[in-house]
């Protein structure tokens, strides 16, 4: 099980997270995003370089994690954001 980075993640969701970074105010390169594919489930890892925050988020079909991790910054989990 090799560990994916995020350009080589599928294009919709590399859209998606750009989307979150720009509504946000953060920058794509302050954080680690990477995946992994078990035998019956996908897991993305993301962390913050500057805080060291890192969540583990379920990734099956579609994007949702995408939307889990919207709202983890913005209820404050990686540290503060500019908006």
């Amino acid at each position: 099980m090799a560990a994916r980075l995020l350009p080589q993640f599928p294009a919709n969701e590399q859209q998606d997270i750009e989307a979150v970074f720009r509504q946000v105010g953060l920058a794509p390169q302050e954080f680690e995003i990477s995946d992994v594919n078990g035998t019956s489930s996908r897991k993305v890892t993301v962390r913050r370089q500057r805080t060291g925050a890192e969540s583990v988020y379920d990734a099956g079909p579609g994007t949702t994690w995408v939307e889990e991790f919207e709202s983890d910054l913005e209820c404050g989990l990686f540290g503060q954001i500019s908006v």
